[in-house]
């Protein structure tokens, strides 16, 4: 008998599906990008750019294919209320939620080669082992980017969110040709010429897109969550998610503009981060009820925390910009999990209870 549509069966078989798809289109193309050449593991001209390339392209597909076929992440019941979304949004969202999948991928099979190469120095593959190896790098990635597409949630696109930043963040700083870019501050990694600003750059942007998707699943939570325990919904929700979005739309800016170019607008958009989040914070903790008591006082820790750290640089002094810079963004990082959960729990949706989710979103 076949399993129900939707189920984690069906999810399965078409996950394995599409990785064995991946595994063929991703070895044929590598052999053919190669042209017959012999190449290293890793580098710009290796086996290792190619699959990169080649994973990316198929990962991203294979994530929108799983979310838009039936029985795929937009037909999860907890998500009718994305049907009330306009057009236009449900495809930047799509676009946004494609493109970090496929620049995440991206990044980590560059990385993986980047190993291999360490540890295979001198090493050339010829074009079947190495079409081999692309498509297995394609197959892997791809199975679990059609997972993902299949079943998305806020925790997962938190999730993708914090994944594209950090590693796209260490890229950059590993392959950056100024070794003292941290004696300034993180942006300087933006400034750098070449792939390594690009890297960067592209990361804040993609990250603060996914960062905008995210805000609508929070205000539906927050949402869901009034109106199961009795209060009135109000405009709360839709506050929160506009706070919550603007933080993402301010690091766009700030990977749309990098200091180097306009120097006040990348900081007015780095501020822009930083005073949202206080008044998302803000409001939520004090006009939300029923929070969870240890989800305040984790938020009040990381509040304080960032304070504390920008203390110790200004004016303290006991380390640089990049040192705060650091801290924060770990103890934001953090927070951001922490918080997703917490509201995703506070809002959870039953099947039967969906189609008022989807008629308190048409009215919020």
């Amino acid at each position: 008998m076949n399993a129900p549509l939707g189920s984690s069966q069906t999810r399965e078989v078409r996950s394995t599906r599409f990785a064995i798809i991946a595994f063929v289109l991703g070895a044929l193309l590598g052999i053919l990008v190669a042209g017959g050449r012999h190449l290293p593991v890793g580098g710009p001209e290796s086996w290792g750019n190619i699959a990169a390339w080649v994973t990316g392209a198929l990962t991203g597909l294979g994530f929108a294919l799983a979310y838009l076929l039936p029985g795929g992440g937009r037909s999860e019941p907890r998500l009718r209320w994305r049907h009330e979304v306009p057009l236009v949004k449900r495809i930047i969202d799509l676009v946004a939620l494609t493109g970090a999948t496929a620049m995440l991928n991206y990044l980590i099979v560059m990385a993986v080669a980047a190993v291999f190469e360490m540890g295979f120095r001198g090493l050339m593959i010829d074009p079947l082992g190495g079409g081999v190896l692309v498509g297995f790098a394609a197959a892997a990635m791809t199975y679990g980017a059609a997972l993902a597409g299949s079943r998305v949630s806020g925790t997962s696109v938190a999730t993708l969110a914090i994944s594209v930043l950090f590693i796209g963040t260490v890229a950059s700083m590993v392959s950056s040709p100024d070794a003292s870019w941290w004696q300034l501050h993180f942006s300087e990694l933006g400034n750098t010429a070449g792939v390594t600003g690009y890297r960067f750059n592209l990361a804040l942007i993609t990250t603060g897109l996914v960062i905008t998707v995210l805000a609508g699943y929070v205000r539906q939570d927050f949402a869901s969550g009034l109106r199961r325990r009795g209060f009135d919904v109000g405009r709360r929700p839709k506050l929160l998610g506009v706070l919550f979005g603007g933080i993402g739309v301010c690091m766009m800016v700030v990977g749309l503009v990098p200091d180097a170019e306009n120097f006040a607008v990348h900081v007015s958009a780095g501020s822009g981060m930083v005073v949202l989040f206080g008044a998302f914070a803000f409001v939520s903790l004090r006009y939300i009820p029923d929070l969870p008591r240890d989800l305040i006082a984790f938020t009040t820790v990381v509040v304080v925390g960032i304070i504390v750290a920008v203390l110790l640089w200004v004016p303290i002094g006991y380390y640089n910009l990049t040192g705060m810079e650091l801290v924060a963004a770990g103890l934001l990082f953090a927070w951001l999990m922490v918080f997703v959960r917490a509201v995703e729990a506070y809002g959870a949706v039953d099947d039967d209870d969906a189609g008022s989710a989807v008629a308190e979103h048409r009215d919020g």
